[in-house]
């Protein structure tokens, strides 16, 4: 049978869904910790909503045998909600959250922990992985002849319902609706469950989640795949494949014979894309390969430095912490961690500690360069101000992330004018290359945020401290690549 969480899955990575249903139960990890919070805050979330709604067939407590019949009983009755029905049509099946009525026929619904659209506001769109789901709901409905219109809808961690089109096109550059979405998803399916097509892994960021993690790595490692190569993922993988192997017959081959005017063999890859693939494919198979410039990088200088990070809890929309490492210019010995960390998860905790760390760093822009890491904490900073405009607004933040001396280390440095021969160009990759260890066994942001949920249940100090610890080693962390680029 064909399930919505195949379909999602197949959306991240098409080979989880041939391993779940072929590999060797034995070669998985261990379950990550995150991900079985989220799936405990995700029923705790689900039965917060279902208390609101005014359900009025609940199947959740029926067998699992009979939750067919009792499902398809409910709707004959035209109850109003039906909550955790089962429906199957042919090899199709489907656990939707919310069958709903609608005149004479349903749409489903699934209740979600996280935000029901993707993107900024300005230009938020449908999640396609929730958007295979509910169009799979819809269409067993439709063809049991309990629906009619590709319709469907997601209520969302905040509790508002967001109606999800599936006929609309899924954007201006991709105008396929994501109805068709849905069936070239599950047609993708289909031929793996029935093994008439195959897949291969392929490593992405969301890979470090996955209980199928080291497996695939190892296996990926093993024939040199070309994922392997920063930011070269599966579609650009797939494309090269035919021609280029792995990353030592890519580092071996000559670019520009791939190279044609303006683009090259390989669709969706530009000739200047391909050359710096390339570049990192002769740095990963190169022993003893060192990072460099590609083109030179002049760094703000002051007598002080400071290092930014923040920690958060995208279940709870709080963030907790905001950490700083300050130190004198280039020396890593005078370096102070100056940590502002919430009391409490309500919003007058956050607010406090948005307001201490908002005039410290309004402070040290006065006299320091402040370093940090990717795009996260400018917008977590826009957000915080238009969430507690008594602190700030959203253009004093816009003015002090514009400032000269606040630098975005990866997108003003690191992605434009370096290469490093490394899988990723994260901050712990790179900062494990240039010799920094974390003090924590399992450092990520993920862990954090169980840790972070096990001091709010616990109020253990031990716990408290392992994350500041963590927090520390991340601002520190971001110093050492700072060092390491200046050297290059």
């Amino acid at each position: 049978m064909i399930t919505a969480s195949q379909l999602y899955d197949y959306v991240h990575c098409p080979h989880r869904v041939y391993l779940d249903a072929f590999g060797d139960p034995a070669r998985r990890d261990e379950p990550n910790a995150f991900v079985q919070l989220l799936w405990d805050q995700g029923v705790d979330h689900e039965g917060q909503i279902v208390g609101t709604l005014g359900v009025t067939a609940d199947i959740s407590i029926v067998p699992f045998a009979n939750r067919e019949r009792e499902t398809r009983l409910a709707i004959q009755r035209g109850e109003p909600l039906i909550y955790q029905g089962q429906i199957t049509s042919g090899d199709r099946m489907g656990m939707p959250d919310l069958l709903e009525r609608r005149g004479n026929s349903y749409i489903a619904g699934d209740i979600k922990s996280g935000s029901g659209l993707e993107g900024d506001d300005d230009d938020a769109k449908l999640k396609k992985h929730y958007a295979v789901q509910v169009a799979h709901y819809a269409n067993i409905l439709e063809q049991e002849g309990f629906g009619t219109d590709h319709e469907a809808f997601i209520i969302d961690r905040t509790g508002d319902r967001v109606p999800y089109l599936l006929d609309e096109p899924q954007g201006v550059r991709k105008p396929e609706s994501w109805w068709d979405a849905y069936l070239d998803a599950e047609t993708a399916v289909r031929s793996l469950l029935a093994q008439t097509n195959s897949t291969l892994p392929a490593l992405s960021a969301t890979c470090k989640l996955c209980q199928w993690y080291s497996f695939c790595k190892g296996a990926l490692v093993a024939r040199d795949d070309l994922t392997l190569i920063a930011e070269l993922g599966r579609s650009k993988r797939d494309a090269m494949i035919s021609a280029i192997p792995t990353v030592n017959a890519f580092a071996a081959s000559n670019p520009q014979g791939f190279i044609q005017g303006k683009k090259t063999a390989f669709a969706g890859i530009g000739p200047d894309t391909l050359i710096k693939f390339h570049e990192r494919a002769k740095l990963l198979t190169t022993p003893g390969a060192t990072p460099y410039l590609k083109k030179p990088v002049q760094l703000p200088v002051a007598a002080k430095e400071v290092y930014f990070d923040i920690e958060a809890d995208p279940m709870r929309d709080v963030i907790y912490l905001h950490g700083f490492v300050e130190r004198e210019h280039g020396q890593p010995d005078t370096a102070r961690f100056v940590p502002f960390f919430a009391d409490g998860i309500d919003p007058i905790h956050e607010e406090a500690v948005f307001r201490d760390a908002w005039t410290y760093l309004t402070a040290r822009a006065q006299d320091s360069v402040i370093y940090y890491y990717s795009k996260y904490e400018r917008t977590a900073y826009r957000k915080l101000a238009n969430k507690y405009p008594a602190v700030c607004d959203e253009a004093q933040v816009n003015d002090l992330f514009a400032l000269p001396v606040m630098v975005d280390l990866y997108f003003d440095v690191v992605k434009p004018a370096t290469e490093w021969p490394t899988y990723d160009q994260s901050i712990k990759t790179l900062a494990q290359f240039m010799g920094f260890q974390w003090r924590d066994t399992n450092p990520s942001g993920a862990a954090s945020i169980e840790w972070y949920h096990r001091w709010v249940e616990t109020g253990d100090p031990a716990i408290r401290q392992r994350i500041l610890d963590y927090n520390e080693d991340d601002c520190l962390a971001t110093g050492v690549v700072v060092d390491g680029v200046r050297t290059f």
